[in-house]
């Protein structure tokens, strides 16, 4: 990350959301499952997207068991919207 450029990239975030994520109290991973999760539905366009527990944990650099825990914790917040149930086969959104 030398040089960041919006030439190279970026995530289009509407400011009432990106205001109401400075604004609550999250803990680091929460913060970082947060933004991981914008990163990979308005980043590239989406409003859902299916999200493995083992791919937010590789994207993110914290363990799964704890992704888990804290993805819980957001989901019973209301902050992140399970779309679909995830299954053996197919992660959750």
């Amino acid at each position: 990350m030398a040089n960041p450029q919006k030439e190279h990239g970026f995530t289009p975030i509407a400011n009432e959301l990106l205001e109401a994520i400075y604004s609550a109290k999250f803990n680091s991973t929460q913060l970082k499952i947060a933004l991981f999760i914008l990163r990979y539905t308005y980043g590239f366009s989406r409003k859902e997207h299916k999200l493995s527990l083992n791919f937010i944990s590789r994207g993110i650099g914290v363990s799964r068991r704890y992704v888990s825990h804290e993805l819980k914790t957001l989901i019973n917040a209301d902050v992140v919207t399970v779309v679909s149930k995830h299954t053996d086969t197919e992660a959750r959104v």
